[in-house]
């Protein structure tokens, strides 16, 4: 009986995870993209603004280090 009620909760989350999973590639296609201009000023307190930090890869040891930082509960 459990076992049936924590695949079917299982089996729900799944389909509820691929739903919003939809919903999010629908607001990023729908969506365009805002290029923002950056105040000198704040190139100069921080430099590294200007990267694309999201397509930026972390090296195995920064990946690591963020990993790590996160507390686990």
């Amino acid at each position: 009986m459990m076992e049936q009620q924590a695949e079917t909760q299982a089996t729900m989350s799944q389909d509820q995870l691929k739903i919003l999973t939809d919903m999010v590639q629908q607001l990023l296609r729908e969506r365009e993209l805002t290029d923002l201009t950056v105040y000198p000023e704040l190139i100069e307190a921080l430099p590294s603004i200007e990267e694309d930090f999201f397509r930026t890869p972390l090296t195995e040891e920064e990946r690591k280090i963020a990993i790590h930082s996160c507390p686990k509960t």
